[in-house]
């Protein structure tokens, strides 16, 4: 898709009906009873790392904390820009820079002002975080206008200014109550004020009177309820007493059959991550690499675990469109194939080594089942299932004798998949091909996003085996009749606002 002509031709097009939008959806309130309720929604694991603090905040708290706090911009699945924080921007003629015209009116949760010192103060902290790569500075032009200079143009970088880790909250509130309060007690300017955190229990908000787009929001509240075990989340979800679940493959056939509504998506594709920069792992010769993905049986995995949401995935991103490989080689299953591999590459018994996954991010079963597909072929697996700080130490910071089992999602575009995933941020121990930077760089630096580039990168993923990909499946979100969500849809299951919901009265 063709985003930043869009963004220069449409941006004021885009603005006027996003007003138009907001003005409606008060009117439509006005004659439709909206107000009132909390939503309440289960996660399988409780935060773990900071949510009142984006630029050091893994994903999970990030989602977690959406319902407090607010971007620049937002983009939606189909790879629209449009404002939030930011009422209009500006791409220079160089493409070195963007300049932003701020909202005016808007206050953050604690009563200070929103205006360009409070961005800076934000995108500088993401700066240092090097958690967003391609910001190089930011300027206050005056109070309510921001301009963010660009180490180097890439046609993701709204994507990036979207991200969660780009949320702005209150500078005051970290100067008065120090950065390890803010850490767990977010300010934003987002239509629910935070209110307490239960660790692994319950995370709590409630509404924001003073919340700047007028009409909304239409709750009173927002709960986040911890539930660990899956068939208990399904009970609970029956019962009514949580209105969103986030369903397993089973347990989403369940739902779906019972006759629960539902919202799917494609969610990309489940990947081994192998430690390949450490020299000295079994995991750093392709050839074994190879005979992993050989050992693999896709078709059993898809139908045995995905009870219908699932495909199997011979390369990265296979069901996205535009993204499919034209001559794709698939790495068949053939057990044999993969012992005569690992023999070639000096392991004819084999050897040991472990898999790290994130019971959030994949489910227990699929990593379960990889495990012992490997075991037939020679290769003992250790499975771990680390809590979610342990597992972001492992994302960012690397690790040894082993693979990391993860899912990566088609954030808006491939693009931004890739940026968010392979730049230079997340998982360190994977070595890159030695074309990469060519390939990626003439992927990412187009002034428009092309698939055919973007396709190259995949088959450079693919010829090097540098992940392992096995399975692709789509995510059901379930929700009790009477509940409406139209952000979800907009903008995905993962990460959305919330201050457009609503609940029908019998759910209050």
């Amino acid at each position: 898709m063709k985003r930043i002509a869009k963004i220069l031709k449409i941006s004021a097009l885009v603005l006027c009906f996003f007003v138009f939008i907001s003005v409606g959806s008060s009117l439509a309130a006005a004659s439709e009873d909206r107000y009132g309720g909390v939503l309440k929604e289960a996660l399988t694991v409780g935060p773990a790392t900071p949510i009142g603090f984006p630029s050091e905040a893994a994903p999970d708290a990030s989602a977690a904390a959406c319902p407090a706090l607010e971007t620049l911009i937002r983009v939606t699945q189909d790879g629209i820009i449009e404002p939030l924080l930011a009422e209009s921007w500006e791409i220079a003629r160089d493409h070195k820079s963007i300049t932003f015209k701020l909202q005016k009116g808007v206050r953050f949760h604690d009563g200070t002002p929103f205006n360009a010192q409070a961005v800076k103060w934000n995108l500088d902290n993401v700066i240092k975080s090097k958690r967003v790569p391609g910001l190089k500075s930011v300027e206050v032009v005056d109070d309510y206008t921001v301009r963010t200079n660009l180490d180097k143009y890439t046609n993701v970088i709204f994507t990036r200014l979207a991200n969660s880790t780009c949320a702005v909250i209150s500078p005051s509130a970290a100067e008065k109550n120090g950065l390890d309060w803010v850490r767990w007690h977010p300010v934003g300017t987002g239509p629910f004020k935070f209110v307490a955190y239960e660790r692994d229990a319950k995370l709590t908000y409630e509404k924001n009177s003073n919340y700047w787009r007028k009409g909304l929001p239409y709750l009173d509240g927002v709960e986040f309820v911890v539930i660990a075990d899956d068939s208990v989340q399904k009970i609970a979800f029956q019962r009514g007493d949580i209105h969103r679940l986030q369903a397993k493959p089973l347990t989403a056939l369940e739902l779906k059959n019972a006759g629960f509504p539902y919202y799917a998506i494609p969610f990309g594709s489940f990947v081994l991550i192998p430690d390949s920069k450490n020299s000295d792992s079994p995991l750093a010769n392709k050839k074994v690499r190879l005979a992993i993905s050989h050992a693999l049986d896709r078709e059993a995995l898809a139908e045995g675990l995905g009870h219908g949401f699932a495909n199997p995935a011979y390369q990265v991103f296979p069901g996205i469109s535009g993204m499919a490989l034209p001559n794709l080689q698939k790495h068949e299953y053939n057990p044999e194939k993969a012992k005569k591999l690992l023999a070639e590459a000096g392991y004819p018994n084999g050897f040991e080594t472990n898999t790290w996954s994130f019971i959030r991010i994949v489910p227990r079963d699929y990593i379960n089942a990889v495990a012992n597909m490997l075991q037939q072929v020679g290769i003992k697996v250790n499975v771990g299932f680390p809590e979610a700080g342990k597992y972001s130490e492992y994302r960012f910071k690397g690790w040894k004798n082993g693979m990391l089992g993860h899912a990566l999602a088609p954030i808006v575009s491939v693009n931004s998949a890739f940026n968010t995933y392979f730049g230079a941020i997340q998982f360190p121990s994977l070595q890159k091909p030695a074309r990469w930077e060519e390939v990626y760089n003439a992927a990412m630096e187009s002034l428009e996003i092309d698939n055919v580039k973007t396709r190259d990168l995949i088959q450079l993923v693919h010829d090097d085996v540098m992940v392992i990909p096995y399975m692709e499946e789509t995510q059901i979100c379930f929700y009790q009749k009477g509940v409406t969500i139209p952000e979800m849809e907009k903008f995905g299951t993962l990460s959305y606002f919330r201050g457009e919901s609503w609940l029908a009265p019998d759910l209050r």
